[in-house]
């Protein structure tokens, strides 16, 4: 019988329920600490052992983080807003068009259902290279693996780009 070997390594989880509680968990806990938001980017570097948290601090419970109110004659988006949210938005939809065009182009609605924009925003890049651990420009080396003929490259955002 197979052995699995992608299961995630164990580590203590809080959910706390204000930004307050949370920044004081970060403080306690500082690097051995990872942030939780949607989860989408999370597992892959959990599952895959790229990162080995002692503590996760899941930001799902924090109500003061989700929705999208008016501001200063703009919109305030939170962070744990999901983008299936953005999506559906009419303030959104009506006064920010392209926000709502690049939400919808973003996934598929299972994963619009779970990613938010706060995690769209600050996900660390899918390249295959940096995370695998190549000393490559993302890791302070002196060359981009996948900007090569026989690269590995369909995960990333931004095609014929430079550095």
């Amino acid at each position: 019988m197979a052995v699995i070997r992608d299961v995630m390594p164990a580590f203590e989880l809080f959910q706390p329920a204000s930004t307050a509680d949370a920044l004081n968990l970060l403080d306690r806990y500082g690097t051995d600490a990872w942030i939780f938001a949607g989860g989408l980017d999370s597992f892959d570097w959990l599952k895959d052992r790229i990162k080995r948290p002692r503590y996760v601090v899941d930001l799902g419970g924090i109500a003061e983080l989700k929705g999208i109110r008016e501001r200063d004659g703009g919109l305030e988006i939170g962070a744990m807003t999901t983008l299936t949210d953005v999506v559906h938005n009419p303030m959104v939809r009506d006064r920010y068009a392209i926000l709502t065009e690049a939400a919808e182009a973003a996934a598929s609605p299972q994963i619009r259902n779970q990613g938010t924009l706060g995690g769209n925003v600050s996900q660390d890049t899918r390249c295959w290279y940096y995370r695998a651990g190549w000393s490559c420009y993302r890791a302070g080396g002196n060359i981009c693996y996948a900007d090569t003929p026989e690269s590995i490259n369909r995960e990333h955002a931004v095609l014929e780009a430079d550095r």
